[in-house]
């Protein structure tokens, strides 16, 4: 096992670093949603999502 390792050392770290960033990444997109950042911003002319931002409620 720590053959295998040692030979592919530079492959595991890199695998490491990757998921490393791909979670920051994904830690910062919930706490964004959780804070309402981002996402919609008024203009639904360009936003094309279809939310309910515009529309009156009855």
């Amino acid at each position: 096992m720590f053959v295998w390792i040692a030979n592919n050392a530079v492959t595991v770290v890199a695998v490491a670093v990757l998921l490393a960033v791909i979670g920051v990444a994904v830690f910062s997109i919930v706490r964004d949603k959780k804070k309402n950042k981002g996402g919609c911003t008024g203009n639904c002319a360009t936003c094309g999502m279809g939310c309910s931002y515009g529309k009156k409620k009855s």
